[in-house]
């Protein structure tokens, strides 16, 4: 990055984090592939989200290094802004989400969690990775997966996932009625398997 596109960058995220701008340019995003070394750094903006992602802890993200199909962040500044966990229809994963497409999807690509930092919802960094995680589901053919909690309900994740082109397939209880998820799916290509 040069000069004065850092300095421009230091700007924008001023900015935003008064509330004057709302959405960061996505040539100034660096999305990268996480290592160990963003780990603290993940699992605290993890917990930030509780309840709309499940709670784990940092060796659930270290062993997401090998096992994940997709786990790459957005770094602004040099620190964690945004990630997003992805896996494969292959994936050794207990989630009751990610088995309940598993049951019904002979291929597919499943979010398993996202979180952006809260100064920069609606800023575009959940679209940013959305966007990078979509090209993987377009070069494998598949169709994207995930869930939105209805309750408790996460109305921001919702909209987000309806603007995107997700349409809900189906709905579930967890955590022993806890919680209920909308079960939702984009096609890429037309063709739900």
């Amino acid at each position: 990055m040069n000069y004065s596109a850092y300095w421009l960058l230091h700007i924008l995220y001023a900015l935003t984090k008064s509330g004057t701008v709302n959405t960061i340019d996505p040539k100034f995003m660096q999305i990268i592939t996480v290592r160990p070394a963003y780990l603290r750094e993940i699992l605290l903006l993890n917990q930030t989200a509780i309840p709309h992602v499940n709670e784990v802890d940092q060796e659930f993200f270290h062993q997401q290094l090998e096992a994940s199909l997709y786990f790459r962040a957005i770094l602004l500044e040099g620190s964690v802004k945004a990630f997003l966990l992805g896996m494969s229809e292959t994936a050794s994963y207990q989630s009751l989400n990610f088995l309940w497409f598993q049951e019904r999807y002979a291929k597919f690509i499943y979010v398993d969690r996202i979180v952006v930092d809260k100064q920069f919802h609606r800023g575009g960094l959940g679209r940013a990775l959305y966007t990078d995680f979509e090209g993987l589901a377009k070069e494998r053919g598949c169709p994207m997966a995930c869930e939105v909690n209805i309750r408790p309900p996460n109305p921001i994740s919702t909209k987000f996932h309806e603007s995107f082109g997700f349409c809900e397939v189906g709905q579930q209880q967890t955590e022993g009625g806890a919680k209920r998820v909308s079960l939702m799916v984009k096609d890429m290509n037309d063709t739900i398997l």
